[in-house]
């Protein structure tokens, strides 16, 4: 019986060890140890997570203010929908893989706080230096999104809305907005909450759209008057971009967005949950 005990303490004094450390080094490299390898088992070192912390940190003001387990989850996310996807540079423009990573986490962002975040409808990605010419639409284009396929992304553009993290312009939320809409009929898999609360989120935001095809005084800009599946993606920007103006404004639009999306980019002390 006494060895049994003894057996048992040396086979537990590693994990009590981890988790006195996680206890005493708060907000530390421990923690975030435990949250990358221990809780997501992501498959990078530290040197690795430390540089897509910092790099995803400086791009998205979405992931800066997580908690070190919401960082954790949100680049075992990011990660696993790079992997997933093909990155094709047009025009002779080389790839990198930060690029890859910031595409991703623009997805991850949108699709934070649902349970399925694949978008298996996006097989990838044709990124353009900036502006490219869309044969079959016949127009000069900043991003488009198939029904399934490869999105077309101008790199440009996409720097530019994470740059103005306020402008209510944000083409990767806005092309991956469209890409989740898509993804309930284009996909074998996708969100079922998403799926089951996307027609409120539409009913609820219709007098609005319907609003903006006759007047031009709302706060969504006007694009969001094309057709509701634009009225969608713009108010996803709006929704990121200045989430107090949007709930200000439009509290009921802004209230079920945050329930079909499982977020709410208000809460940043709690890794944007949900008040219930």
């Amino acid at each position: 019986m006494g060895q049994a005990i003894i057996g048992l303490f040396i086979l537990c004094t590693p994990a009590l060890f981890l988790v006195a450390a996680y206890l005493f080094y708060k907000n530390s490299a421990i923690q975030a140890f435990i949250q990358n390898k221990l809780v997501w088992k992501n498959p990078i070192d530290k040197a690795q997570y430390a540089y897509i912390d910092k790099l995803l940190s400086s791009q998205l003001c979405f992931f800066k203010l997580l908690s070190l387990n919401g960082k954790a989850k949100f680049i075992h996310r990011t990660l696993k929908f790079k992997e997933s996807k093909n990155f094709i540079g047009k025009d002779e423009l080389v790839v990198t893989e930060d690029m890859k990573l910031i595409i991703s986490g623009a997805s991850i962002q949108l699709t934070f706080g649902l349970n399925y975040y694949m978008l298996e409808n996006i097989k990838g990605f044709y990124i353009y230096p900036t502006v490219f010419y869309n044969r079959m639409m016949k127009l000069k284009l900043r991003g488009a999104t198939p029904p399934s396929g490869n999105m077309m992304l101008s790199w440009k553009h996409v720097e530019l809305g994470f740059m103005q993290p306020n402008d209510k312009y944000n083409l990767a939320l806005h092309e991956m907005a469209h890409a989740l809409k898509l993804s309930i009929k284009y996909s074998d898999n996708f969100d079922a909450n998403f799926y089951r609360y996307i027609n409120e989120w539409k009913s609820v935001g219709m007098p609005e759209f319907q609003k903006m095809k006759h007047a031009d005084d709302s706060f969504l800009r006007e694009y969001a008057a094309v057709n509701i599946h634009e009225f969608f993606a713009v108010c996803v920007e709006h929704f990121f971009e200045v989430p107090t103006q949007f709930q200000y404004n439009l509290p009921h639009i802004y209230f079920h967005l945050c329930i079909l999306l499982n977020l709410d980019p208000i809460n940043v002390y709690n890794d944007y949950k949900v008040k219930r």
